[in-house]
């Protein structure tokens, strides 16, 4: 935004030096990017960001120096006669795109003469880089740089029909006042008059009704435009503008009538003719001029620092608009303008003018910083506990985004309903993950292509679930080796045993969507779930084009962490030897190990330390339909030496239990 320093000075009484100035702006979040002499006048090119849009003009930028300074605003006076036409009479606007055109004024002014505008307004664009091209242009050019509203004037005569249609594309052409001819796509938006269209909306008028030396009558057009269409337009047709750029960062919308009636004032006074009463103003309120937002001294002192009295704060929100009202307690009470309805809206947004204004560089500092170190929590020390279990045992973490792609998401939650990104804002990839286990699926195919085809990886990370219209977050850790399920219940079993020594870890077989009927099971600490797992069907491998069949677990974190804080029992070191006794029986394939070992405790032996599930063979020595299993027995007596003679009684009571239950025999070479 190039400004005067000559221009400026009708706003605010300024009589400092152009660094001083300077250091005002860059105080103010506005930094000086160019300071540049041009005769006895100075221009300063001013950074102003996107959500600054009241700075896009010398009146909002005459406001921050009026807020450092401590001097007054002063805005222009607008008064202008009337004739007794009325513009309604005379002329008329039909708005059929609302949601891209929310407000729409027109006023008229004829027998007015064009002519080259005065010196001093000749002056005041050329400093800011703005070419004159007649008083009625000029104008227009002249109040958008004062108050950052755009403006367009079209020639009355030429406006066929005597109306306005605001309305989209048609697929037509138009050729610009740049001489440049484009056909638009139906999302753009168009100024037409009873015939065809005579401006593309806040970007450029057309050639057709653009003011020439033989105007004698003006429509002058204030608007407000949507921030999203003249961006889009602007971009797709490479027509960018000032005013497009003003209208991209959201104009002042309550402000359109008062730059209307500014730039009628300057043409009645510089272009003279007759203005038509009245104003055509077509806009449906949908909302309000002003809001309403708190600010406490107390936060605003804690946040900064600073022992602030409220006649400070107050001065200051007093100087940028706010109309502060304190209630000589603690809280001030700011009615937001609407040059900054968009950008300031809660008590953080107030806290940062006033201290912006007053300066960070009055912030006070200490020569040393204080740390205050904070005890990990609950989740953090077993979240910790937890990796360095999984790092042990040869897991690495994976770290992924929330969101994943619709035909992942519904291959792990098929019934269920996606919670997306609205307005498909993010093209691809929209979806939050209601499992962990695609992006680790997806970390898997990134190493596999790169020949990594061994991949040890977990996440713990949130998921998201919507049922029936009711949204569910929790915390899940997963799990994901190639191949080896016992690997994965190894690695599952040293976490969960890095948190309670005594848990033991139960698989029972279980039907999961997006694993093997024959390799599914879910996971069991006492006879509570904590999570599912199993070998990936081929539907889940072919999806994501994986070689090898991936081993897969997802845990319920919460369900883990509630396992913390068991105090352990110590148990005496055994001062006898021990006699393990490894079977191999041959069983049907029915039979699960979980019957197996349950059968095998239900002996009840005193002396029986371990059963422990060694292997499972299939192939030749055992008929089809049937398996060998073999497990380990330990046997240790605390209070002597067992002998080979017991441990075999033991052993032979165990074998009959399994004969009788379910038919076993003990496999010989």
């Amino acid at each position: 935004m190039k400004i005067s320093l000559n221009w400026l000075k009708d706003y605010v009484d300024y009589n400092g030096t152009i660094p001083e100035l300077e250091d005002i702006f860059m105080k103010a979040g506005l930094p000086v990017e160019e300071v540049e002499q041009v005769g006895d006048d100075w221009m300063l090119d001013v950074e102003v960001t996107s959500n600054r849009n009241d700075c896009l003009g010398h009146i909002g930028l005459a406001r921050e120096v009026a807020a450092a300074t401590g001097a007054a605003l002063k805005m222009p006076e607008v008064s202008f006669a009337e004739s007794n036409r009325n513009v309604n009479d005379i002329a008329s606007v039909e708005n059929l795109a609302f949601n891209d055109c929310k407000r729409y004024t027109a006023r008229l002014i004829e027998n007015v003469k064009i002519a080259p505008s005065p010196d001093w307004m000749q002056k005041r664009l050329e400093t800011v880089g703005v070419r004159s091209i007649n008083n009625a242009v000029d104008i227009t050019n002249y109040v958008m740089l004062e108050i950052g509203q755009p403006l367009h004037a079209f020639d009355f005569k030429k406006v066929g029909g005597r109306t306005i249609i605001i309305r989209h594309s048609n697929d037509e052409e138009m050729q610009m006042i740049d001489h440049s001819t484009h056909k638009f796509d139906k999302q753009s938006l168009f100024i037409c008059d009873g015939n065809s269209p005579v401006a593309l909306a806040g970007i450029m008028g057309g050639c057709e009704s653009e003011v020439s030396d033989q105007t004698t009558d003006i429509l002058l057009e204030s608007a407000w435009f949507n921030p999203l269409s003249v961006r889009r337009t602007a971009r797709k047709y490479s027509l960018g503008s000032d005013s497009s750029y003003r209208f991209e960062r959201n104009v002042d919308i309550w402000m359109t009538e008062w730059s209307s009636r500014r730039a009628i004032a300057l043409m009645q006074q510089l272009c003279g003719g007759e203005v038509a009463s009245g104003i055509i103003d077509c806009w449906e309120k949908d909302g309000q001029d002003s809001a309403t937002v708190t600010m406490r001294i107390s936060r605003l002192n804690m946040l900064t620092g600073i022992e602030f009295e409220p006649q400070r704060p107050i001065e200051i929100l007093s100087q940028l608009g706010y109309s502060p009202e304190f209630d000589n307690h603690d809280t001030v009470t700011c009615h937001i303008p609407s040059w900054r309805l968009n950008d300031v809206t809660r008590e953080a947004d107030l806290i940062e003018e006033v201290i912006r204004v007053h300066g960070f560089d009055n912030i006070p500092t200490d020569e040393k910083i204080h740390i205050k170190v904070k005890n990990p929590d609950a989740y953090q020390q077993i979240r910790q506990q937890v990796f360095s279990a999984l790092n042990g045992v040869g897991f690495y973490e994976a770290v992924n985004v929330s969101f994943i792609d619709d035909a992942q998401w519904k291959l792990f939650n098929p019934g269920g309903e996606p919670i997306a990104v609205q307005n498909n804002t993010r093209r691809a990839n929209n979806t939050l993950r209601p499992s962990l286990l695609p992006s680790l699926l997806t970390v898997c195919k990134t190493n596999q292509d790169a020949g990594n085809d061994r991949c040890n990886i977990f996440e713990l990370a949130k998921v998201f679930k919507s049922q029936k219209g009711t949204k569910q977050e929790s915390t899940k850790l997963a799990i994901l080796t190639i191949d080896d399920f016992r690997k994965l219940r190894g690695a599952i079993e040293h976490a969960v045993k890095a948190i309670d020594k005594r848990a033991q870890l139960v698989c029972s077989p279980a039907k999961i969507g997006w694993a093997r009927d024959d390799a599914a099971a879910e996971l069991l600490v006492g006879n509570k779930i904590i999570g599912y797992a199993g070998l990936a069907n081929d539907k889940i491998k072919g999806a994501f084009s994986l070689e090898h069949t991936p081993s897969m677990a997802e845990l319920d974190f919460d369900a883990i962490m509630e396992l913390a804080g068991k105090v352990p029992t110590c148990l005496p070191i055994f001062r006898f030897p021990a006699i393990i006794r490894d079977l191999s029986l041959v069983l049907d394939e029915a039979v699960t190990w979980a019957e197996i070992e349950s059968t095998v405790r239900s002996a009840k032996i005193e002396e029986m330390r371990a059963v422990k599930f060694i292997d499972i063979y299939r192939g030749k020595g055992v008929e089809k339909g049937k398996k060998s299993l073999t497990l380990s027995i330990t046997f240790r007596k605390a209070d002597g030496t067992l002998t080979h003679d017991e441990a075999e009684k033991f052993q032979d009571n165990i074998l009959s239990l399994l004969k009788n239950k379910f038919n076993a025999e003990l496999r010989t070479l």
